[in-house]
């Protein structure tokens, strides 16, 4: 199934465990408490929706044991985490919004946008930064 077709069937909370459990895996082993500490929600919704993640083949789980991502699951959540961070940066570097709100309206849209608009803003962001960096460096030229 492509990344396209999964996504379409991936809900937003589903989408946000997946990013939470690729962020906390920088930092070692992952466990449902690490989970429930990093989304503030209770054990029982975190085991629910792991066991739901497992059974799609989004994450690897023995009973009582570490949380992982499967090949499936780190693509959809590598998506996920790139829409959000374009967003972000799109919403405090180009629109001006100030970097909390950004982040917390780049949370919130991640899930809406389709891959055309994510591959877009990237390339305007791109665009824009390499047109920073020739101004910049003309502006340096100046002096």
């Amino acid at each position: 199934m492509s990344l396209h077709s999964q996504m379409k069937k991936i809900t937003p909370s589903k989408e946000n465990y997946l990013k939470v459990i690729l962020e906390l895996s920088n930092y070692g082993d992952i466990r449902s408490i690490d989970i429930v500490n990093a989304l503030g929600v209770s054990k029982a919704s975190v085991s629910c929706m792991l066991n739901v993640l497992k059974s799609e083949g989004y994450v690897v789980k023995e009973k009582y044991g570490t949380v992982g991502l499967t090949e499936n699951g780190r693509n959809v959540a590598n998506h996920v985490k790139r829409k959000y961070e374009l967003l972000k940066r799109f919403l405090n570097d180009i629109v001006g919004v100030e970097a909390v709100t950004a982040a917390e309206d780049a949370c919130r849209m991640e899930h809406l946008i389709s891959f055309e608009t994510t591959d877009k803003i990237a390339q305007q962001l791109e665009k824009l930064t390499k047109r920073t960096n020739d101004e910049i460096i003309v502006c340096g030229d100046d002096v």
